[in-house]
């Protein structure tokens, strides 16, 4: 089973520590233990000094994505450090006010958030480092259930370690300032991993300029948006509709990885002054609007910059590849060198309409909108005039045309063209019609060779069957008028002597008799293999009917003959042929049959010559016999072979159990051996 792309991406892009040495796994761990005892000073600086709440942790985005990204089997070396720099920085900043019970269960609820988030996302986001929206929404929810599960166990320390507000006050902040944390921090820290260790998913970087002037103008906007005291002008706090813009031009000016990083920034140096009670949102007395309001706010700028910049990174990602995918199509389509072409119409043409009017139609509305070079060469034989000469084809296969041959004449030779189009319809009217043209003339002069050297094979087979069956004649005739007339003349020499001997040399001589007459016999079993007797001189009936009687005096095989031919209308070479197929299948039906009886009916028309060739026998699998390489399957493969030099059929018709019926034809017009041998 093969794995899922998804996985092997997101495994190629996790942190597995396990797999470096001892020294590289301590660095990254001390740098990881540095940077969250970093975060955690900021967030512990950033309460609202009237109740201490708390209106962003930005610990939380830094632990979150360190977990997501790392095999869980890491989590033994990450949670402790995590737990050791909080009560370490708690310690050291607030040491009058340290208890490590108290503060266990926050840092508690700190690693809660972490693992619960990560473990959330990685079954959500099967590949991070790829920039799709629904990955940024996929990861703002699991931040949001890991920040949710952490406030179940951090607002129950506050209220009863700490004495804070009612439980669900208490909850909700807890929520919303390490899901802000989260959010401000995480998207960074992410961003900057893809640059780091899959570039190819990153995006290019912005021109300095341009980055240093929004950045600047971002970080000078908020220090002066949220450093104003609440008595300030009215005008300074508008600004932060001023600022969110600035953020959202970010989004679209600006690399993923650089938007999210100004608007982390902002964010948290908007929680700081908020913290201290200065910016547009300090006015209210109640401390739980006060941060609730903030926290909104700054949840708003990280969200819909980091969306908006993903989103515009993933268009522009699908436009660039859009845009590749075009110019690959462009360029296969310009350098095959197959004709490619479509035909637009004007006006699409409604397929109700007669053959009659569509042509006209097509006429009238078709043209070639596009092709490429090897196209254009040939479009007077390949435009709109090859689909409207085979409309009625074309209509009656949906408005598709396969293997349609075309032949297109050019200055050296005829070029060859295997064309197919296809006809796009939709609501009953025709669109456009694609078409392709391979060129096989190659292959068409590669075959006409063939051809040649086939039939020049078969007249070859031909001439050699025919010097054969010479031989085979001359050889019998000089058997016959050579060694059978000695022989004859042996045997009645040794008769006339036998009668002159005297009593006690006839048994001497009569047994030499004996053996004269056995080797006429077979001299004459020779003879009537090497050319049947009668078959040139009387024709294939007479020659039909003495195999009868040599099958039924030889073999045992009572043969039922029905011959209706005419010797006159069927060369030479083809009775031969018909002869010795009929003797190799009744010597089949010897061995193999299992019965005594056979039928053989030899028919002619004015088109063919049909034989059939019938046993009641055991029968056969004539496929698997065919190709064991037993002695019934030679036997009809070489039937078989000698029926199709001669271009005619064979079908065999058996099974086991119900006998054999071999069918062979031969076209009269068509039979080379009726072609060449009535001239003989």
């Amino acid at each position: 089973m093969s794995a899922d792309p998804d996985d092997e991406r997101r495994s190629e892009f996790a942190w597995d520590l396990a797999r470096l040495d001892k020294t590289d796994r301590a660095g990254l761990l001390t740098a990881f233990g540095a940077a969250y005892a970093v975060l955690v000073c900021i967030g512990l600086s950033l309460h609202d000094n009237a109740e201490r709440l708390t209106i962003l942790w930005p610990a939380a985005g830094l632990l979150f994505t360190t977990l997501w990204h790392t095999p869980r089997r890491n989590w033994i070396w990450i949670i402790p450090i995590q737990i050791t720099a909080e009560l370490a920085v708690g310690f050291i900043m607030r040491p009058a006010e340290f208890s490590l019970v108290g503060y266990v269960p926050f840092v508690v609820a700190n690693s809660v958030d972490g693992m619960v988030g990560a473990f959330v996302a990685s079954q959500l986001i099967a590949a991070p480092q790829i920039p799709r929206i629904r990955n940024v929404v996929q990861f703002i929810a699991a931040a949001a259930i890991g920040s949710a599960a952490s406030a179940v166990i951090g607002a129950f320390g506050t209220t009863r370690i700490i004495g804070g507000a009612g439980y669900l006050h208490e909850w909700q902040l807890w929520w919303a300032g390490n899901w802000l944390g989260s959010l401000s921090v995480a998207p960074v820290v992410n961003s900057w991993a893809v640059r780091w260790r899959a570039r190819e998913f990153s995006a290019p970087s912005a021109p300095t300029i341009e980055l240093l002037s929004i950045g600047a103008a971002v970080l000078g906007l908020t220090l002066w948006i949220f450093s104003a005291h609440p008595g300030a002008s009215p005008a300074q706090f508008d600004l932060q509709f001023l600022l969110f813009a600035l953020v959202v031009t970010a989004a679209f000016r600006l690399p993923p990885r650089w938007s999210a990083t100004f608007a982390g920034v902002s964010a948290l140096l908007a929680a700081y002054f908020a913290s201290r009670g200065l910016g547009p949102f300090a006015g209210d007395p109640n401390p739980f609007v006060r941060v609730g309001v903030a926290q909104l706010y700054l949840a708003s700028l990280v969200i819909a910059t980091f969306m908006l910049s993903v989103v515009l990174f993933e268009k522009r990602v699908a436009f660039l590849l859009l845009k590749t995918s075009e110019e690959r199509y462009r360029n296969f389509i310009e350098q095959s060198s197959e004709a490619v072409w479509r035909i637009e119409l004007r006006q699409p043409m409604d397929i109700g309409l007669s053959l009659t009017e569509q042509a006209l139609w097509l006429r009238e509305h078709a043209y070639v909108a596009e092709s490429n070079s090897t196209c254009e060469r040939l479009q007077e034989q390949m435009g709109v005039g090859v689909f409207i000469d085979h409309l009625p084809r074309a209509a009656g296969q949906k408005y598709s045309l396969d293997d349609l041959q075309l032949t297109v004449p050019t200055q050296t030779q005829p070029l060859t063209f295997i064309a197919s189009l296809r006809g796009v319809v939709v609501g009953g009217r025709l669109q456009r019609i694609w078409g392709l043209a391979r060129n096989v003339t190659e292959l068409v002069v590669l075959n006409e060779r063939l051809r040649l050297q086939q039939e020049r094979l078969r007249s070859y087979a031909r001439q050699l069957v025919g010097a054969e069956e010479r031989a085979r004649r001359a050889t019998a005739v000089d058997l016959h008028d050579g060694i059978g007339q000695q022989l004859v003349g042996l045997s009645m020499t040794l008769q006339a002597v036998t009668a002159r001997l005297p009593p006690e040399l006839r048994l001497l001589l009569s047994e030499a008799q004996h053996t004269v007459k056995e080797v006429q016999a077979i001299a004459q079993r020779v003879i009537a293999d090497l050319s049947p007797p009668g078959l040139y001189e009387l024709g294939l009936g007479p020659a039909l009917q003495w195999l009868a009687v040599y099958m039924r005096t030889k073999d045992n095989l009572q043969v039922d003959l029905s011959v209706h031919v005419d010797d006159q209308a069927v060369g030479i070479e083809l009775r031969v042929l018909v002869f010795k197929i009929i003797r190799e299948l009744l010597r089949n039906v010897v061995r193999h049959a299992g019965v005594g009886s056979a039928t053989v009916n030899v028919t002619r028309t004015a088109q063919e010559l049909r034989v059939v060739v019938a046993d009641q026998g055991v029968g056969f699998e004539w496929q698997l016999n065919l190709f064991e390489g037993s002695g019934k399957g030679f036997g009809l493969w070489s039937v078989a072979d000698r029926v199709r030099s001669a271009a005619g059929e064979i079908s065999v018709d058996t099974g086991p159990g119900r006998g054999c019926r071999v069918s062979v034809v031969f076209p009269l017009e068509n039979t080379p051996a009726y072609r060449y041998g009535a001239a003989g």
